[in-house]
């Protein structure tokens, strides 16, 4: 077990290797250019000669090797280099942004998991009955309900029935943790809810297929109790596609709530991702790929390893 742990770990490092040649190559092939965008988009003349010695500031005139090299020489020094439209440096352009994403993230998905869980059990436990039928229709209604129009009701609810919004500044937890809750519970509901619906239907589908196994019917012929059965026997084996479908799903929270954001006035990583898209801006897009990309190898590490406590009998050869 060690053994493999330590050998999925060294091997994040070709992987993030090869996750940054594909960055780089993907992000200089798209359309358009920094420096027209900012010289020449508003209308106004700008001769050539301006134009190349922007595009010498910026380092857009070096070979594309060259500029690839300069960009990798910084990552183990976590230097990500400098936007080229604040030109501030992109490390703390990100770390401003991500203790908010990933306190969402983390909120969203313990929303979700409060939710998912016990009605995935119930909807197994009474398979066929109106309570299976009553999970069904609220997961099929996450399903089918986006996330940010689910906040634009909360919000209008909020202001129609309540006559209150949620501030919008952002105040860290460490700063006023009222304050910080009264702002993110509302997004992390709504995203919350969303997600549920997924994790609920994988808990169903995977403690029905647990309660038909062999051991399970030998527990309820002894006269075990319910929730020992259920709990202590089929939960936690039934629970490896579901930790993994949470897995995923809160590596793509960090940079994939855009229009959430948006709705909700949240200066985060996915309104950081448009803003740098927007802007051709090579250098940001190229550190928030790649830090997205870190969040789903780690991620998916960490499940590897929760495979082996949730179920003793994998094993990592």
């Amino acid at each position: 077990m060690a053994r493999y742990l330590t050998r999925r770990l060294l091997l994040m490092v070709p992987t993030l290797l090869a996750v940054a040649v594909i960055i780089f190559v993907l992000v200089r092939v798209i359309p358009g250019d920094i420096v027209e965008l900012r010289l020449v988009s508003g209308g106004s003349f700008v001769t050539k000669s301006v134009i190349e010695a922007e595009r010498a500031r910026l380092g857009l005139n070096k070979p594309i090797w060259r500029q690839f090299v300069d960009w990798m020489s910084g990552l183990p020094r976590l230097d990500l280099g400098r936007s080229m439209w604040t030109a501030a440096p992109i490390i703390q352009e990100i770390a401003l942004r991500f203790q908010l994403s990933l306190q969402l993230a983390i909120m969203s998905t313990l929303i979700a998991v409060a939710i998912a869980l016990p009605l995935g059990i119930a909807a197994a436990v009474r398979r066929g009955t109106w309570v299976d039928y009553g999970v069904q229709v609220i997961s099929v209604a996450g399903l089918a309900t986006p996330s940010f129009w689910l906040g634009i009701l909360l919000l209008l609810a909020l202001l129609s029935y309540f006559h209150w919004l949620p501030p919008l500044t952002f105040t860290p937890l460490w700063v006023s943790p009222k304050a910080n809750l009264l702002q993110l519970i509302w997004p992390a509901l709504a995203v919350g809810y969303r997600y549920s619906a997924v994790t609920t239907r994988m808990t169903r589908s995977a403690m029905l297929e647990v309660l038909q196994e062999d051991y399970v019917r030998t527990a309820w012929a002894k006269g075990l109790a319910q929730r020992v059965i259920v709990v202590r026997h089929a939960l936690r084996n039934a629970l490896m596609p579901v930790v993994t479908v949470i897995g995923l799903e809160f590596a793509f929270l960090i940079g994939g709530l855009v229009v959430t954001e948006q709705v909700f006035n949240l200066n985060g990583i996915g309104k950081l991702f448009v803003d740098a898209i927007a802007r051709r801006d090579y250098t940001m897009i190229q550190g928030l790929l790649l830090l997205v990309a870190t969040v789903y190898i780690v991620v998916n590490f960490l499940i590897e390893a929760l495979y082996v406590w949730l179920d003793p009998r994998v094993s990592y050869g």
